[in-house]
């Protein structure tokens, strides 16, 4: 399988995007050492903020942007859609993780969010975008549907 991942002519820093994803995964960390997942809910309004919107009132897109510029990071621009895409999926991870939470159901509310950290960390960390390969997954799921 190739990797592939949507395209845009819109950029984006991606130093800020992995700035973004730290603080995602330390917030989703807090919420699992604390066992309080309220901050889910915060992270799934930020995230339907950068993922359906411009991310102008993103709070973390407005402190990694503050710590980029505090930091002198040179900017690293890339293709905004990948990172867009990569939103939405976090805005689906925390809506499911908020909901089976809500339902009472721990066990599945820790897993799904010790996944997003991993993915958040990945992102930041690495730089690796597991949105890609769950973008080129689901492209070649629907090409095989369609044949």
């Amino acid at each position: 399988m190739e990797l592939s991942c949507p395209v845009s002519a819109e950029r984006v820093n991606e130093n800020v995007v992995r700035i973004i994803a730290f603080m995602v995964a330390l917030i989703a960390i807090a919420c699992v050492v604390s066992s309080n997942y309220w901050a889910i809910v915060f992270l799934l309004f930020d995230f339907a903020l950068r993922a359906f919107t411009t991310g102008k009132f993103s709070v973390l897109k407005f402190i990694a942007i503050k710590i980029s510029e505090g930091l002198s990071l040179s900017p690293k621009m890339k293709d905004l859609a990948p990172k867009k895409f990569a939103a939405t999926l976090g805005f689906v991870f925390c809506l499911l993780i908020a909901t089976v939470f809500l339902f009472n159901f721990y066990n599945a509310a820790l897993i799904f969010t010790l996944i997003m950290i991993t993915f958040a960390l990945l992102e930041s960390l690495f730089a690796i975008c597991v949105g890609c390969y769950i973008y080129s997954f689901l492209q070649v799921f629907t090409k095989k549907s369609e044949a």
